[in-house]
């Protein structure tokens, strides 16, 4: 390895220099480290053309392919887009997201008549907030949302609309007894994979989403606006929400009970005391206790679903897939305003939207959610969020979940406070490479089918607290395939734990993003990771305060492969970095396909210690394509001392 070394004070003036521009820090190392090497920051770019297009890339994957830097500025973006108790708001900002790479026009949800709006039904209850909410959702979820629904699926036959939950889901399903297939039984499975996408491919084109996500994120408002006047209304008053529930005080027999407001087929409303609801239903609205929640959801049936509980401890459990704040073909909406909490579920679940919305919103309390593929906050073809507003929560999934995006899918999970911890893995072995490890796919993942279906946006934002992320292979804030992957933590001393292509990796035409803002945190992976990219991919990862330790194999650390480019940027600390591999690390970029690969190692700041080709208040070399690294002092401390 050759190093070339400038001298400490050099470090230090180029520090003064920076100290006097107004360019965020990240950006003036950047520019600065570039230069060094003989390059400039904009020299990160990769075309659409590179790879034959296909008509599900999102135009803000394109466009962030064409300027992979400027995932800093949309992941703060993100950060910036939820607004405290009004979900409403994020779901549509990441809606603006969710925009083809050459779409125009984007389609409304239906226009209901006045005449829908004032469907006849006999009022039963005499609270006039709770007919307002009645009123809002019976609109949304028996009018606007069904037919927003065909709208969206128009030019599809029906044969093409039951492949979508059938043959379609079958691409993001995996079974533990594969582990044990012989390689004949895994071409075959492959095969009749790759069957389904081809099949896929000749109509997905002639969905348009736009109508029945709109529609969604309309009902969402609204309910969140009524039910919380609703609530306020009743406040603790446990005997005037009972009497609420009686209504005129006649109760209305079988045959005639589902033309009353609130008792509608598949419709129910529970008082304040501790309830237990089973089944497959449209709407729940419960006033508060301790309840229990055994739900189901018949995919050859898509409809709206959705769930208010005020208040209480509740148990929320998923007894088949697509259960729980999901939408399948649909809206699935699950609003909990306050307690702690746990969710059960299986797959497709806690905010899933398969070629639909499912949002899963908790006000606060220390919760617990559980799942296995498609879940927590996961999306294909649609969006699915997880926004929870506070406490310290626990989140464990298998596949495909906890901020994943899919083909035209975005998946965000939103923390607002709290320490928690995100597992995914350990259930699907990754067993094309490992015998002893799992395919995660999740945490901050977006995900294509190469060469077939560009991939979507996944995501996690976590505001305060020390958090735990753990996983396996493929994982927090990481991509496959024209997709982006990323996760923003803004506090807290923090714990990043993963095996391979992970933290801030990006693998095939694809971009991956991780960003700490504050906290003494530790970053420990095998390999591919810590800003990697491979595959005309960038994948960065960006420290900004604390001090951090990362923690590697190989191919990581500010590393490129194949014409990738990994950036690692640390602003402030005394960081440690350690390394297994010196030749593949710490500002690598190999020389593979003529013009090789990018490797960026920036540290602006503090005391720190290497193992590996990394030196304090130095600069380096290191033996590749356009790969190097810098640890100056940008800001450096006044050591001038008073005299008496």
């Amino acid at each position: 390895m050759r190093f070339l070394i400038i001298s400490i004070a050099v470090c230090l003036l180029a520090g003064s220099v920076a100290g006097q521009t107004e360019v965020p820090p990240e950006q003036f190392g950047l520019e600065h480290l570039t230069e060094f090497l003989g390059l400039k920051p904009n020299d990160i770019s990769y075309r659409s053309d590179y790879t034959e297009p296909d008509t599900f890339r999102l135009k803000i994957v394109a466009d962030l392919m064409a300027e992979p830097l400027n995932m800093v500025s949309y992941t703060d973006d993100i950060r910036k887009a939820a607004v405290l108790n009004q979900p409403e708001i994020l779901s549509s900002v990441l809606f603006g997201d969710l925009r083809g790479e050459h779409q125009i026009d984007r389609a409304p949800p239906y226009q209901a008549t006045i005449d829908e709006v004032q469907a006849t039904y006999n009022l039963f209850y005499t609270e006039i907030e709770l007919n307002q909410l009645l009123t809002r959702a019976a609109t949304h979820l028996e009018v606007i949302i069904p037919k927003s629904s065909e709208v969206s699926f128009a030019r599809l036959s029906s044969e093409q609309r039951r492949f979508l939950p059938k043959e379609f889901k079958e691409l993001l399903v995996s079974r533990v007894e594969e582990e044990f297939f012989s390689p004949q039984q895994i071409d075959s499975m492959e095969s009749t994979e790759e069957g389904y996408v081809e099949e896929f491919v000749t109509f997905g084109n002639k969905i348009d989403t736009d109508p029945l996500l709109r529609a969604g994120i309309d009902c969402l408002r609204d309910l969140i606006l009524y039910g919380r006047i609703l609530r306020e209304n009743i406040g603790y008053d446990r005997i005037y929400a009972e009497e609420m529930l009686m209504g005129t005080g006649y109760l209305p027999d079988e045959k005639t009970r589902k033309n009353y407001l609130g008792m509608q087929d598949g419709w129910i409303i529970g008082g304040p005391g501790n309830d237990y609801y089973s089944g497959d239903y449209t709407f729940i609205l419960d006033l508060g206790g301790d309840d229990v929640y055994d739900l189901e959801y018949d995919p050859k049936n898509p409809h709206p679903v959705v769930i208010i509980d005020f208040r209480g401890d509740d148990v929320y459990r998923g007894k088949t897939d697509f259960a729980l704040g999901s939408g399948c073909m649909s809206v699935g909406l699950l609003l909990d305003y306050s307690g702690n909490d746990y969710y059960s579920a299986r797959s497709f679940s806690l905010g899933s939207g398969f070629f639909g919305l499912g949002i899963l919103w908790d006000g606060g309390g220390d919760d617990r959610y559980d799942g296995d593929t498609h879940s927590q906050a996961a999306a294909s073809f649609g969006m699915g969020l997880l926004i929870d507003e506070g406490g310290r929560d626990v989140y464990n999934a298998a596949l495909y979940s906890q901020g994943f995006g899919f083909t035209r899918g975005i998946g965000c999970m939103y923390e607002r406070g709290g320490s928690d911890s995100y597992y995914a893995g350990g259930k699907y072995k990754d067993i094309l490479r490992y015998a002893d490890h799992y395919l995660s796919l999740s945490q901050g993942f977006g995900y294509g089918l190469r060469p077939w279906m560009s991939g979507g946006v996944g995501a996690i934002v976590d505001l305060e607290g020390n958090d735990n992320y753990y996983s396996d292979i493929f994982a927090q804030a990481a991509s496959y395939w024209w997709s982006l992957g990323l996760i923003y933590d803004s506090s807290g001393h923090d714990n990043y734990q993963s095996f391979q292509y992970a933290q801030g990796a990006a693998t095939h035409m694809t971009l991956g993003v991780l960003i700490d803002d504050y906290g003494n945190d530790v970053y420990f992976g095998k390999g591919l990771m810590h800003g990697c990219g491979h595959d005309y991919s960038c994948g960065m990862i960006l420290d900004r305060h604390g001090d951090d330790t990362y923690t590697a194999y190989d191919l990581s650390q500010g590393a490129g492969s194949a014409n990738g480019a990994g950036v690692q940027i640390d602003l402030e600390g005394n960081d440690r970095y350690f390394v297994k591999n010196p030749k593949n690390t710490q500002g690598y970029g190999n020389p593979r396909r003529d013009f090789g690969s990018i490797g960026l190692f920036i540290d602006l700041g503090g005391e720190d210690q290497y193992i590996g080709n990394g030196r304090n208040n130095f600069y380096w070399r290191t033996d590749s394509k356009w790969g190097g690294g810098m640890d100056i002092e940008l800001n450096p401390p006044d050591s001038t001392e008073d005299t008496p």
